[in-house]
């Protein structure tokens, strides 16, 4: 069943964001077809479609988003759409935010294109939602520096010269993961991050590129936390 996002929907909608009026062309919908539409604010609902040429639907039952691990991804902005690849499928996995980090390091620099960049991540991130059928949508966020972020939950920063692996952290039902840019942290900015919280870790004896690593963690940490199979406590 094709997922469709709309943030305004409600119990009384009639219909569909005009917005998504392209995607229902583009995956032919038709009427009489079952969707369900996500708010991205963890809830939707089921509905049928009456016109997919004016996005006029029917709503059915209400859905609500399982409780899930509260993961909150900051990822240093990388250049070649790496800092993209990361978030698209982090946020397939079902993260709770993701900040884009300027660090020292980040051969791209959004500078006067800040704005319009977060937009673009809001807008993987919605196609990401729908694509992993998800109701809840990541906030997107900014963050000049690693002196601008706050842990929440058990906050880790990975490094690949770090002493404790992952596989080592107590499980949580919260965390933050901080994914440097291609160059790595400066060591400046790790103590930095060491200062306001954060654990350094690595993932294993591989170095991972800076699109991969994220996705990883996040993957380790949701298994450890019970989001994948039986919980270990």
């Amino acid at each position: 069943m094709h997922y469709f996002f709309d943030p305004e929907i409600s119990e009384t909608s009639t219909h569909i964001a005009k917005s998504e009026l392209v995607h229902f062309k583009s995956l032919r919908i038709n009427a009489s077809e079952e969707i369900v539409i996500t708010s991205g604010k963890g809830y939707g609902f089921s509905a049928v479609v009456i016109d997919p040429a004016t996005g006029q639907v029917e709503l059915g039952r209400k859905l609500a988003g399982d409780p899930k691990v509260e993961i909150h991804l900051v990822q240093a902005i990388a250049k070649g759409g790496r800092d993209e690849a990361a978030l698209q499928a982090s946020t397939e996995l079902g993260i709770s935010s993701a900040t884009a980090l300027q660090a020292e390091r980040s051969v791209s620099i959004w500078g006067s294109k800040k704005t319009k960049n977060i937009e673009r991540w809001e807008q993987i991130a919605i196609a990401a939602i729908k694509q992993s059928q998800q109701l809840s949508l990541p906030k997107i966020e900014f963050a000049a520096g690693v002196s601008e972020l706050k842990p929440v939950g058990a906050a880790f920063v990975l490094d690949p010269r770090a002493e404790l692996q992952i596989g080592e952290v107590a499980p949580s039902m919260a965390y933050t993961v901080v994914v440097g840019p291609e160059g790595g942290f400066t060591e400046l900015e790790l103590e930095k991050l060491v200062d306001r919280g954060f654990t350094r870790v690595r993932l294993g004896d591989s170095v991972l590129r800076t699109s991969t690593a994220g996705v990883v963690a996040i993957s380790c940490l949701q298994l450890m936390s019970g989001r994948f199979g039986q919980r270990l406590d």
